[in-house]
């Protein structure tokens, strides 16, 4: 994989294992909640899928003093069967090692339903069904440094032509470091940026944004991410967002997100995205 792939991928495990490590309660006598197979999937530039099947942690079993190496051993799901399904055609997505699967070489077209299977030992089997929206890209795109007189962040200009009817975007835009290892992956710093096409349907739209809240440096390199996502995972993210939530934090107890993962918990989604590379100047 290239960099850029392998810097998504870090990503993914960075939400996860961090959503795997809540903030401790004060509270006693109460039932421990039985685990679910937890899911999250990831398109990456080039049709590349990766799905991350990992466990429910209950927020009495770790804490912010955890060590990160002992939860994601805790957590992953390293004995699946994990495939995904379109019309006849089954394909087998191989174990990648930290409870990662994921297949390199995926043809996903859009408006097709897929279904992901994941059958486990200890907690059984899994399904969920998703459909990629269609590959929209930048019509343009930069990111450059911002500088203030107290700070320094990212900012972030592009455009896209949106096609006729309801679309929903999500942008990410994240740090990368070749040096990354399993401490800073805990606090990954993935900035999200959502928004629906309901004021500029099927016209050109442009629009700027600041990365906030994250402190950022001359020669820092970032990679700036758009896909269009389903209603429902772009509901799903909203609702963690404006309720503060860090990302993936359904894989913790109390849960109150919508799931579309049968018996199990998380958001199997699908989706083509546009990703470019800026070192920020």
């Amino acid at each position: 994989m290239n960099a850029l792939v392998k810097m998504l991928v870090a990503g993914i495990v960075a939400v996860f294992v961090a959503a795997c490590i809540p903030k401790p309660l004060e509270i006693d006598d109460l039932g421990k909640l039985q685990p679910k197979v937890t899911v999250a999937s990831q398109l990456l530039p080039g049709d590349a899928l990766v799905v991350l099947i990992t466990k429910s942690v209950s927020a009495l079993e770790a804490g912010w003093g955890s060590d990160p190496e002992d939860v994601l051993n805790k957590v992953a799901i390293a004995d699946a069967e994990v495939s995904l399904t379109v019309g006849d055609a089954i394909v087998t997505l191989p174990n990648l090692g930290s409870g990662l699967y994921g297949n390199i070489a995926l043809d996903l077209q859009p408006n097709r339903d897929y279904m992901l299977r994941v059958k486990t030992l200890e907690l059984g089997e899994v399904y969920a069904v998703a459909q990629p929206k269609p590959f929209i890209a930048f019509r343009t795109v930069e990111a450059t440094l911002f500088k203030s007189q107290f700070d320094s962040t990212a900012f972030v200009r592009y455009s896209l032509e949106d096609p006729k009817g309801a679309n929903y975007y999500m942008v990410n835009v994240q740090k990368f470091s070749q040096t990354q290892n399993i401490t800073s992956l805990l606090n990954p710093r993935i900035f999200t940026h959502l928004f629906t096409d309901s004021a500029f349907d099927g016209r050109v739209h442009e629009d700027q944004f600041k990365v906030l809240f994250r402190r950022y440096k001359q020669g820092d390199t970032v990679a700036v991410t758009m896909a269009s996502v389903s209603k429902e995972y772009y509901d799903f993210l909203k609702a963690r967002f404006d309720r503060r939530y860090s990302a993936g934090a359904f894989a913790t107890e109390p849960l109150n997100y919508k799931s579309n993962v049968q018996n199990g918990l998380g958001f199997f989604n699908l989706f083509l995205p546009d990703a470019r590379v800026f070192v920020l100047q």
